[in-house]
């Protein structure tokens, strides 16, 4: 078996190209591999122009992720995800040439799955759907039958992954907006605007809305997404919608939640329930948005048609951040959180007549980021004797949150309004006084920098990052308990460094030194490492000290380390001969016995930390754990290795 890497890109062209289904393979008559693998190559695609593809071939891992025991659905979606560029660890099980069958547009390895295989020219295409429309299980029509060995099958099933199907494609700029056929602005990303293939379109009887929408196009949109559904209201101007939103439990994920709807709302009879994520209202995409721009969108909807994608989730199924609100209140404050944020914020209410005598831009200040500004008043209006300065941050209009919308959104609020305008306002500091708090801050720090380079005392003193500190410790005869590397005959020749601590020694009652510390000196002898042994190193650390040791430490921020690789076959049988120390941070190296292995005598030492272990993290694992994971290993082995690089700080004294 051959295991390469292969790396795609599908810059200029529409899909990678490749096809893969869910299968096994057949190595020997009791043996068998399962996996993902490569149903089918689309012709001068990026998968087709590299060569080192072919159907058949198994799919280990996709840009790092291991994929050998994931679902079809799951590497279509890392696919997806993956914008222009996928990185393919690839099995390859023999070396057969490949036979191009052009029928349906797809090269297919020659009787690759051991299946009863046609010549029919006139077989229809297959769009990424299978060998045929049978299944996987061979084809029982006329043409020319072969067998060999290796055999390949997959679970019968209608619906194959499509990933490959450039029917289905739609390469189309996803960015900005666009107008449907009945005059209106939608999102470019919109349901609204999905493409439909051929046969799509041929199913699909039912007659596109203003918006764009049909529930075919809809289905295909969020396709992954449970029991969709189109909700279409009429909105009533003096009547609120009733709709509570909220956002998504976790923080790092966006999304606009129904967290409530009032029965005396306009979406009181409608079929939306708390839970319901909303994904689109009329032609503006809100998945994957805060549901604070959703509540703007909602506001400066035009028109008095509401039409609601919605996606309807089951009651255990986690996702909305709060508890479904089942009571409102009689009128609800949507700025009141600006209060909070913004403790300074203060209200103006200012009457319009005919115009309130405010402009205002689009910037951004030092202090609060991007915003909404008063650039200009005019003199003696309404908004000059309520208040208003120019530099205010404009935070709400009435209700309506102004703090992420956009110039036009800002706008339409304020010509919209009418009557008394109620508005949120924030002074900021100008920009001498921000100059002036900030060359404040920066004394203040210069005074506690003066104060922090004062000398500790050695037995208290606490160990700063990227500063040589003195320490003692009190260990009465007590072994220190560490394992260190550096010396002339060694890897690491710039400094010793410590990359093990034992529990029951000295260093670690002392619970100062840590792991990767960089120890510069011993009793104020130097340890040039460059002109001393690995063995006169380790001395150092295997001393019996009557009461006390000093020692200085650098503790690099960050560590000062280096990452390697070492890749062996292990013999069944055959043991390591290594020696580990599990901890925070891997497996280290205690001792080694020699002649076991080349590749762990040419490129390993003690003191080394193993980190990984066949991709495995050794990371805070018990020794109990990582024996069994050596131990029970077999055939190709990969460690991923860090050893302490690091920068010189003791240089050997001059002849």
């Amino acid at each position: 078996d051959l295991i390469h890497m292969v790396t795609l890109d599908k810059t200029g062209k529409k899909s990678f190209g490749i096809c893969i289904v869910r299968g096994e393979v057949k190595d020997s008559p009791n043996t068998k591999t399962t996996g993902i693998f490569i149903k089918g190559i689309v012709p001068d695609s990026p998968a087709h122009l590299c060569g080192r593809l072919k159907v058949g071939d198994r799919i280990l891992s996709l840009n790092g992720k291991d994929v050998r025991n994931s679902t079809e659905q799951a590497v279509i979606d890392l696919i997806k995800e993956a914008d222009f560029k996928i990185d393919l660890e690839i099995q390859t099980f023999d070396k057969s040439d490949d036979q191009q069958s052009k029928a349906n547009g797809y090269m297919q390895a020659k009787n690759k799955f051991n299946q009863e295989q046609t010549t029919n020219n006139n077989a229809p295409g297959m769009g990424g759907q299978g060998m045929n429309q049978g299944g996987m299980g061979g084809m029982n029509r006329q043409g020319t039958t072969q067998k060999r060995n290796t055999t390949f099958t997959a679970s019968m099933r209608q619906k194959y992954s499509n990933y490959g199907d450039e029917d289905d494609e739609d390469t189309r700029d996803m960015t900005g907006r666009i107008r449907t056929e009945a005059g209106y602005e939608i999102d470019r990303a919109s349901a609204g605007n999905c493409k439909l293939n051929k046969q799509e379109k041929d199913r699909d009887k039912e007659q596109e809305d203003e918006f764009g929408y049909t529930m075919a196009k809809i289905n295909k949109r969020y396709n992954m997404m449970k029991d969709l559904r189109r909700v279409e209201v009429q909105r009533e101007a003096s009547k609120p919608l009733g709709l509570a939103l909220a956002g998504h439990k976790d923080r790092q994920k966006m999304a606009c939640f129904v967290a409530g709807v009032d029965v005396n709302g306009v979406l009181a009879s409608a079929d939306i329930k708390p839970g319901d994520e909303i994904v689109e209202v009329n032609g503006n995409v809100l998945k994957n948005r805060c549901h604070l721009n959703a509540s703007a969108v909602f506001k400066n909807v035009d028109g008095d048609k509401l039409v609601l994608i919605t996606s309807r989730r089951k009651p255990n199924d986690e996702g909305m951040c709060v508890k479904p609100i089942k009571k409102f209140p009689t009128s609800s404050d949507e700025t009141k959180f600006l209060f909070d944020q913004f403790p300074k914020a203060r209200t103006v209410q200012v009457r319009k007549e005919g115009f309130l005598g405010i402009m205002v831009i689009y910037g951004k200040h030092a202090e609060v980021g991007n915003g909404i500004f008063i650039s200009d008043l005019r003199e003696g209006s309404n908004a000059e004797v309520a208040g208003v300065k120019v530099g205010d941050m404009l935070l709400a209009v009435n209700q309506d949150v102004t703090l992420e919308s956009n110039y036009d959104d800002a706008t339409g609020l304020l010509k919209r309004a009418e009557g008394i305008v109620t508005m949120i306002l924030l002074t900021l500091k100008s920009e001498d006084a921000i100059r002036a708090d900030k060359e404040a801050e920066e004394k203040k720090k210069e005074e506690a920098k003066k104060e922090a380079e004062k000398p500790q005392e050695p037995a208290t003193a606490e160990i700063k990052p990227n500063k040589k500190i003195l320490i003692e410790m009190k260990v009465d005869k007590k072994p220190l308990g560490v394992i260190v590397c550096g010396g002339k005959n060694n890897h690491v020749k710039t400094g010793c460094v410590i990359t093990h601590v034992y529990p029951e020694g000295a260093v670690a009652a002392d619970n100062r030194l840590k792991i990767y510390d960089h120890i510069c000196d011993v009793n104020g002898v130097a340890l040039h490492v460059d002109s001393m042994t690995t063995l006169k190193v380790h001395q150092f650390f295997h001393t019996t000290y009557e009461k006390t040791v000093n020692m200085t430490v650098y503790r690099a921020d960050p560590p000062e380390l280096e990452k390697f690789s070492v890749d062996f076959m292990k013999k069944s049988g055959k043991e390591l001969g290594l020696s580990l120390s599990p901890n925070e941070k891997g497996c280290t190296i205690a001792d080694i016995i020699q002649g076991q292995y080349p590749e762990i005598d040419n490129k390993l030492q003690r003191g080394d930390v193993i980190t990984k272990f066949n991709g495995d993290t050794l990371e805070g694992l018990t020794f109990q754990v990582c024996y069994a994971l050596f131990k029970g290993a077999s055939g190709k082995i990969s460690m991923e290795v860090t050893r302490p690089k690091p920068t010189l700080r003791t240089e050997a004294p001059k002849a």
